[in-house]
């Protein structure tokens, strides 16, 4: 199974240098958060990478981390709210949360019934995990996001990518957002979606610049997603992230 489930995420697939942006539910208010996303939804960002606030979200770096001990925690199964967000913006809406918050409780089977959002981003799950849920997420129309990153083997990332349509291609191993990550090799990730050519992988960690952008679809990746950047600059304003939008997405046109 190579072609998206979802229509939004079809069209995001026929997208040259496509950009995701994560923003984090409720963040920096509930009611904030909405005029948020409604501007967001007005720039070319191509989809929208929201994420599930979190009590213990260990796998992402000092800045987000800060935001998700900010938000009402409420609103984690407030279904009306979070319909709100789902009208909101017209944008394909990748949920990403992590494993115990959001799969293990049974929550995400709620938010697929009410058809809240295009595909998942569930960072902690395993090769089969990803597979077992896009098995039973078929018949609501929501797409699984497998991860691949450099330093898996080829064979691993060959498995993975197989008859996935969307990759995160994880630049780095390590908190999202952190400093210290080194420069990788990603030939073996792009050389994957060669071989699965109706594939699309996405590049992601440690992107804050438009440079940094033009590089990584330069190399090949088909687009990429922009997580602690945006957080950085929606702390200093609304305003200031979507200048900052709007600057990164001239990238690669």
């Amino acid at each position: 199974m190579n072609a998206t489930i979802s229509k939004k995420n079809g069209q995001l697939m026929e997208q040259e240098n496509a950009l995701i942006g994560y923003l984090l539910a409720g963040y920096p208010g509930r009611a904030e958060f909405l005029q948020l996303l409604d501007a967001v939804g007005q720039t070319a960002l191509d989809a929208i990478e929201i994420g599930y606030p979190s009590k213990n979200p260990y796998g992402d770096g000092d800045t987000i981390q800060a935001a998700h001990r900010a938000v009402d925690h409420s609103l984690v199964e407030d279904m009306g709210y979070w319909q709100q967000i789902r009208n909101t913006v017209a944008k394909p809406i990748w949920l990403m949360a992590y494993k115990d918050d959001f799969i293990t409780n049974g929550i995400y089977r709620k938010f697929a019934r009410a058809k809240l959002m295009d595909a998942i981003v569930i960072p902690d799950c395993s090769h089969e995990e990803h597979v077992q849920l896009g098995q039973q997420l078929l018949d609501y129309q929501v797409d699984v996001v497998r991860f691949i990153r450099p330093t898996m083997s080829p064979e691993e990332i060959k498995r993975i990518s197989a008859d996935a349509p969307l990759l995160y291609g994880q630049l780095y191993s390590g908190p999202t957002g952190s400093g210290d990550q080194k420069q990788q090799n990603y030939q073996t990730m792009l050389e994957a979606v060669i071989e699965n050519p109706k594939g699309r992988i996405y590049a992601g960690f440690g992107i804050d610049s438009r440079e940094k952008v033009q590089e990584l679809l330069s190399q090949g990746f088909h687009g990429t997603i922009l997580g602690t950047a945006l957080i950085k600059k929606l702390n200093d304003s609304p305003e200031e992230l979507i200048k900052y939008l709007n600057q990164i997405k001239g990238a690669g046109r």
